[in-house]
């Protein structure tokens, strides 16, 4: 049992350092995007809309630009230019070299975009908010923490999906109104995976093919948790050269441990048991607890337990896996 006991916790600390350092700047994020009127508009990303419900740190940040904003606008220039604001930094105006923008669609053909932006980032990476004018006093003359305001009073119940949430202002009355949600980026599915690989058991080297189907459930544009079962088929050849075949069959859990949709990060335990047996590699009833790391695109590594005869007898194991 100490032995077992020092695998979990060896799992328990590998999940707590992967946890820290998974930490990115380019972590999927939820956009709240006001399309206001031909003056303005806003773009707001988040990590999960739902924080602007239990927080104010956003409006902080808002009233802070407004202030800011009221200092510097004889510095302003006429041409197209960009604020770049980091809350409590460091503000900059920045010229920009832009003539014309527009944006194309199928409905409305050209659409001409805002001359200017006010980039504003906090130093947590909580929050981006880009807006588009064209003229800064309507960014002075606007009371953005009351817009903001109207727009967390439309933002629907917390969802664990990605989110693009649109808001307009109401023609007949004026207030702020949700008028498109919809998911972004991935969405939970169902996975088929199979490979190879290279066991050291007892001192006995044996490989495998393995299959898998499972469950990937998504976060916030992130496949993040894995419930999965798998079969591991298990070579081996006696004096004679005659195969001995024994078959585990497991069940298992994994969780994504990055913040980046394209270098996932996985980390999972699984138990099974020995479904056929052969030979004299393992006694009936034996039963397999392994913890597998994918440390690579295409190579994973798990050390593992196996008990004999019904947790009698504790023998370690390990395995390099290649494609799964």
């Amino acid at each position: 049992m100490k032995t077992t006991m020092h695998l979990i916790l060896t799992a328990f600390c590998l999940f707590y350092i992967n946890t820290v350092f998974a930490q990115s700047t380019k972590i999927p994020r939820d956009t709240v995007f006001f399309k206001g009127t031909e003056h303005m508009n806003m773009l707001i990303l988040t990590t999960d809309y739902h924080n602007l419900t239990k927080e104010n740190r956003l409006q902080l940040i808002l009233n802070d630009f407004h202030d800011r904003l009221i200092q510097i606008k004889g510095s302003i220039p006429e041409n197209p230019y960009i604020i770049e604001y980091r809350y409590q930094e460091q503000l900059d105006i920045l010229q920009s070299d832009k003539i014309k923008s527009y944006s194309l669609s199928e409905g409305k053909g050209l659409t001409e975009n805002f001359r200017n932006q006010a980039i504003i980032t906090d130093s947590n990476s909580s929050y981006l908010v880009n807006i588009g004018f064209n003229d800064v006093r309507v960014l002075i003359n606007t009371d953005l923490t009351a817009m903001l305001s109207e727009i967390i009073g439309e933002l629907p119940e917390k969802d664990r999906h990605l989110k693009y949430l649109e808001f307009r202002p109401d023609n007949q009355s004026g207030k702020v109104k949700l008028m498109e949600n919809r998911s972004s980026g991935y969405l939970d599915m169902l996975s088929l995976q199979a490979g190879i690989g290279a066991n050291v058991y007892r001192s006995r080297f044996l490989t495998d093919i393995t299959g898998e189907i499972g469950l990937q459930l998504n976060h916030k544009g992130i496949l993040r948790n894995q419930f999965y079962v798998s079969n591991n088929l298990m070579f081996a050849f006696d004096a004679e050269n005659a195969a001995i075949i024994n078959n585990f069959t497991s069940i298992g859990y994994r969780r994504n441990l990055s913040n980046e949709r394209e270098k996932p990060n996985w980390l999972g335990v699984e138990f099974g048991t020995v479904t056929k047996r052969s030979g004299d590699i393992f006694q009936a009833n034996t039963m397999r607890l392994g913890v597998n790391w994918n440390v690579g695109k295409y190579i994973s590594i798990s050390p593992q337990l196996y008990f004999n005869g019904f947790f009698q007898q504790v023998s370690p194991g390990f395995r390099i896996g290649i494609g799964l």
